[in-house]
């Protein structure tokens, strides 16, 4: 066959894409393709690969085959660092890796020996301010309940007023005076609540809910300060609380503590490079699976709208966005095909109708309506690796992480404004992140760390769910619903699930290698990519400003982060190419005359 012009030509004859020609896949079987290809430029803080593709220096000889080739794990014992570490940071004598001086003696094996926790950095240590030293004697206290305190020992109460020298100093005999007096009976021993007299004194006790904050006053808990307590709501009354539920969930009739949808089954929408599919989460249909779309080559990211049943997906080997019925995967139409290799992250704006994604190659955060007619860099600087990004649009933020040489998670409006990092100490290659709208929680995945951890929009109450090599030796994407965290892991390539509060209860889904789809075997195929919870709720109703007429906005009208009552709810912008006018409004190509629309101002702010 003769191939086009468009179309690589491989040994075997047989015709490839033209694009396909050099992107580091094998894709004529024979690796015709990927031969005589110039080298790929890396950055100042990369090293290539034998494959071409360009990886983070700080990961050669790390034990981790990132170059997917073991190029990176080859002639380690005779290699000299790559760089000098910086500043804050020290090098494993015994890889080529640097890691921040931090993390030394932190319980964690950053270096892959684990030289970092051995005995040349940690036998003299110091211990970290919140931490203690534990010395070679015992320490030990008695319980005043049950136990006598003989100084360096205890003896059980019993023995205490028994006429017997039972601590040896003759202290647990303290004569008529104590041994035959119920301090309890004058003023309660001045015990708010409960006095409990022993043979040796008394002590102060409180009632359930309560607590000691001196010895004899009682305090009320607040058990709502406990994370997860309650599902959702915690009401904290005098010596108790109470649990409640939001709008559309009620509580669980086996566990009053907690909640559960009203409505609708939830599903798992899930992609693994070569098909999307969909996992029933209904006990009744016990974990039954069916392929959404079939064989896309490259599936990566992928979101949804619930209320129109439409998926968007990206595709690494096409190089595009594709949009498609949930029910009619195959009629797939391409959004945006332009410059977009390397895009892992894809969110969808379910109330005001745009798609936003990462672009790891370009380095950007782009958004475009739903035909991909208006498409508009929102940020183009200071980004290392972006990847993930999930959003908030009845709120207008968007937040995304960063798996750069300064790994990070940022947030921002959905209109570009208002940047700012929110997690930047503690992290080092984060994934995926989700957003739980109930809670106002973010959720994210770190498969350097092993773990997944949650924090408010603007990473405060920062918190660790769950650390686990074992669980989370590469984690990729997460979602959440109801108590649930849902994620993807690559080296294991299944959906695992836990507790979202604190990491228990933890269980395999699937094995994305092994499910059955519609009863056919299925076998083969890539690990797991994204994964979503299907559900009304994981999009939940809010107001579009935006309408009715397009907020005035002559092209694109974007949410604005809500950061008080009285800030505008959407901001008018331009897709690339084209400036915004000092109206606000109107977008017109560079150097062509501006006719100023009348009241401009005054109509944007009334919208």
């Amino acid at each position: 066959a003769t191939c086009t012009s468009e179309q690589f030509t491989c040994s075997s004859g047989k015709c490839i894409p033209l694009m396909w020609h050099c992107d580091g896949d094998n894709d004529c079987d024979d690796n015709s393709d990927e031969k005589q290809c110039p080298p790929k430029d890396c950055s100042a803080h990369e090293v290539r690969c034998d494959n071409s593709t360009c990886i983070m220096s700080s990961w050669l000889c790390d034990g981790e085959n990132d170059c997917e080739d073991l190029s990176d794990e080859e002639n380690c014992a005779n290699q000299t660092a790559p760089y000098t570490c910086a500043e804050g940071e020290i090098k494993c004598d015994r890889s080529l890796i640097c890691i921040q001086r931090s993390f030394l003696c932190d319980g964690d094996m950053d270096c892959p020996d684990g030289e970092d926790e051995g005995d040349r950095y940690c036998s003299s240590a110091p211990c970290p301010d919140d931490s203690f030293r534990c010395g070679d004697t015992r320490l030990s206290a008695c319980n005043p309940q049950l136990e006598f305190d003989c100084g360096d020992h205890c003896i059980p109460m019993t023995l205490v007023c028994n006429g017997d020298n039972d601590c040896g100093d003759g202290r647990d005999e303290l004569g008529e005076d104590v041994c035959g007096r119920n301090e309890c009976e004058e003023f309660n021993g001045g015990c708010s609540q409960q006095c409990i007299d022993t043979k040796a004194g008394y002590y102060c006790a409180c009632n359930e809910g309560f607590m000691l904050v001196d010895g004899t006053q009682c305090q009320d808990i607040n058990e709502c300060l406990e994370p997860g307590l309650c599902s959702q709501l915690c009401h904290n009354l005098k010596g108790t609380y109470k649990c409640e539920c939001v709008s559309g969930y009620a509580k669980d009739p086996h566990d009053k503590h907690r909640c559960k949808a009203m409505e609708g089954h939830a599903s798992l929408l899930f992609a693994d490079y070569f098909d999307i599919r969909k996992i029933s989460l209904d006990h009744q249909e016990a974990r039954k699976v069916t392929a959404i779309v079939n064989e896309t080559d490259g599936s990566t990211a992928l979101d949804f709208v619930f209320k129109t049943g439409m998926i968007f997906w990206t595709d690494a080997k096409d190089k595009c966005i594709y949009k498609a019925p949930i029910d009619e995967g195959m009629k797939k139409e391409v959004v945006v095909k332009k410059d977009m290799t390397n895009t892992d992250g894809l969110a969808v704006d379910w109330i005001y109708n745009h798609i936003y994604w990462t672009n790891a190659d370009n380095n950007t955060v782009e958004v475009a309506d739903f035909n991909g007619d208006m498409r508009k860099t929102l940020f183009h600087r200071n980004l290392g690796e972006p990847r993930a990004i999930a959003i908030y649009p009845i709120e207008g933020w968007m937040f995304w992480t960063d798996w750069g040489v300064e790994a990070k998670i940022e947030r921002a409006g959905m209109d570009g404004n208002h940047r700012e990092p929110i997690v930047t100490k503690d992290i080092r290659w984060p994934n995926g992140i989700t957003v739980d709208f109930v809670l106002r929680k973010l959720y994210w995945v770190d498969s350097k760390k092993h773990t997944i951890s949650s924090c408010n929009f603007d990473g405060s109450d920062r918190r660790v769910v769950l650390f686990s090599k074992e669980h989370l030796p590469h984690p990729f994407s997460i979602t959440v619903f109801e108590d649930t965290i849902y994620w993807t892991d690559w080296t294991k390539g299944a959906i695992l699930k836990a507790n979202k509060f604190s990491g228990k209860e933890l269980v395999l889904v699937s094995h994305a290698h092994s499910v059955s789809i519609l009863n056919n075997a299925y076998s083969g195929g890539e690990s797991p990519m994204t994964v979503h919870v299907y559900h009304s709720y994981r999009q939940p109703n809010g107001t579009n400003h935006c309408t009715p007429l397009n907020g005035l906005c002559t092209h694109l009208c974007l949410p604005a982060p809500q950061l008080n009552p009285s800030v505008p709810k959407i901001t008018c912008a331009c897709p690339d190419g084209l400036l915004l006018m000092s109206d606000g409004l109107t977008c017109e190509r560079p150097g062509k005359p501006f006719k100023s629309f009348d009241n401009a101002s005054t109509l944007l702010n009334a919208v």
